[in-house]
């Protein structure tokens, strides 16, 4: 192989999308599908009696620096949980929570996409603002699938793409 011939294609494996490398994760017990970054781990966890899927950066300045927080969850469709009374909810500013620059729903595929930012204190007073992407799908009157990709607002489009090949990428299968 010539080196011009070995040049371009290390050239072409450099450029290509980082979604070509990425891999589809299956959870076994809740049978969650998702896009899975090259290197992010997935970690199941139990929280407020409500099993978690936490998908973990590989780069400890990620998971430190970036505060990313990846959660997909399956959880109990409450009274009020459609895509309107959703989406509206997002529409407006909540305590802490700005009012969503993004809010998408669609009733065919039971979807709602939204973008959002919120504040909080941490150690010494310190205000942060997060910036989120959230993805919530009615599965059927009595299952809720919920993706929430987090980050520092100021970090947050350093690793955009990633969080939303997870949270974009998710499904769950429907009961028949």
């Amino acid at each position: 192989m010539s080196a011009i011939s070995r040049l371009f294609l290390l050239l072409s494996l450099l450029l290509a999308s980082p979604g070509l490398l990425a891999a589809s994760y299956a959870d076994p017990v809740s049978k969650v599908r998702f896009t899975l970054p090259p290197g992010w781990k997935v970690r199941p966890v139990v929280v407020d009696r409500v099993r978690v899927l936490r998908v973990v950066p590989p780069k400890a300045d990620q998971r430190e620096r970036a505060a990313i927080e990846v959660q997909i969850s399956l959880r109990k469709a409450g009274r009020n949980d459609t895509l309107p009374r959703l989406a509206a909810k997002f529409r407006q500013e909540d305590g802490d929570r700005e009012a969503a620059n993004f809010v998408r729903s669609n009733a065919r595929t039971g979807r709602l996409v939204t973008e959002y930012r919120d504040g909080r204190f941490v150690s010494n007073r310190l205000w942060i603002v997060r910036h989120n992407l959230q993805v919530i799908q009615l599965l059927d009157k009595k299952r809720v699938l919920e993706a929430r990709c987090t980050a520092n607002a100021s970090e947050f489009r350093t690793y955009r793409r990633q969080m939303e090949a997870i949270c974009l990428s998710v499904t769950a299968p429907k009961k028949s």
